[in-house]
């Protein structure tokens, strides 16, 4: 078990709040960081004694990280906001993160940082070592529980987006299996080093992650956002599962949220499940907005050049074949694995609808295209012709 204190405004609002989340096993509102012992309410609420209204998380690192739980916590404050959340005013309601472990800096450090880079303007959010921290009278613990209708700062949304996030962690983590949590993080190279290095897995098999997004179709772009940000690979997956269930209803939207957020697809199944049936989708009948697929494929990252070329799967299977050629042109050097291997496969893709064409692209490049690209390429040509390529 570990700690992390949270100053998110009213304590009531916050410990109602971050409670809910998977991996936290208790919460207890207190006063924190103030220039004496043993304060009361009645002396906090003076404003004159330096404390902060505060929520002592405890959490399983196991289950959830104190990264999610930063990033979580941000989503319920305004961070800009220096000594007011809501309605509530003064020194006391200034918000903050305070670790006890000098360990835990660095991913507070990390998260501030991350929020800090979409605004211009410093964040008005403390961080720092905790200095002290006293529990709250017993009639301010789990208020919220005990008064249901009680006065809360936070929106209703806000308090949605808890429960929803909390209710798709907890059902996927239902499915787990304990066998899976070891086979996945080897198959999918999460070793120091690998492409997937420090991906996390719950041992969640593709079919039961597919049944918990169609449950949770509905789920606000704020809780997909949550989930695509979260150290767990199925919560990712999920989160793409989702977005693919949502598609129909909401094409451009959604297609401009996949790319917004492509920080989350990274991983080579998280690119495949998604990439084809959400922007190669959509670019089907938008021929003019296929510039998108080619300025991914110059990107420095590459998950991005894979969501380029394994989206025009879809052009693909509707016989269109003009961009997945030129961009196997631009991609045809790629000096990581999953990229070749992504092309080549594309290529082969397109033999399957006219293997003329592919042959024609074969006898031009295949001198100079990686092994295991054309090994891919070639795979459903006849035995003869592989031959001939391979020599």
């Amino acid at each position: 078990m570990k700690t992390i204190y949270l100053a998110g405004g009213c304590f009531w609002g916050t410990e109602h709040y971050m409670s809910q989340f998977d991996g936290v096993l208790k919460t207890e509102v207190g006063y924190a960081n103030g220039n004496f012992a043993d304060p009361t309410y009645q002396q906090v609420y003076t404003d004159t004694t330096g404390f902060v209204e505060c929520v002592k998380v405890t959490y399983d690192p196991y289950v959830v990280s104190l990264e999610t739980l930063c990033r979580v916590f941000f989503r319920s404050i305004d961070p800009l906001s220096l000594n007011r959340q809501g309605e509530d005013c003064g020194t006391r309601y200034r918000t903050g993160i305070y670790w006890d472990d000098p360990q835990d800096q660095g991913s507070v450090e990390l998260v501030y940082m991350e929020v800090q880079s979409r605004y211009d303007t410093a964040l008005a959010v403390e961080k720092g070592a905790l200095e002290c921290f006293y529990p709250a009278e017993d009639y301010h613990q789990d208020y919220l529980v005990k008064n249901p209708e009680g006065y809360c700062h936070l929106s209703l949304e806000t308090l949605q987006f808890a429960k929803h996030y909390s209710q798709i962690t907890t059902e996927l983590r239902s499915f787990s299996d304990d066998g899976k949590k070891v086979v996945l993080p080897k198959f999918f190279k999460t070793g120091k080093g690998e492409y997937g290095e420090g991906d996390k897995f719950m041992g969640v098999v593709v079919p039961s992650v597919r049944k918990v997004a169609r449950k949770f179709r509905n789920a606000s772009h704020d809780v997909v956002e949550g989930l695509l940000e979260s150290e767990w690979h199925e919560c990712r997956l999920c989160a793409l599962l989702i977005l693919r269930e949502q598609f129909a209803k909401s094409s451009d939207e959604i297609v401009q949220f996949y790319l917004s957020h492509t920080k989350g697809i990274n991983n080579w199944d998280l690119v495949d499940l998604s990439a084809p049936y959400i922007l190669g989708f959509y670019l089907l009948d938008r021929p003019s907005d296929r510039n998108i697929l080619y300025e991914l494929a110059e990107s420095d990252v590459m998950w991005e050049r894979r969501i380029a070329v394994v989206s025009t799967l879809m052009l693909i299977r509707n016989g269109l074949y003009d961009d997945t050629l030129q961009l196997a042109e631009i991609l045809l050097h790629s000096s990581h694995d999953l990229m070749r291997k992504a092309v080549g496969w594309m290529l082969r893709e397109v033999g399957k609808k006219d293997e003329p064409l592919l042959r024609s692209f074969l006898d031009k490049h295949y001198k100079v295209m990686p092994r295991t690209m054309l090994r891919y390429a070639i795979e459903r040509l006849p035995g003869d012709v592989r031959m001939s390529y391979l020599k």
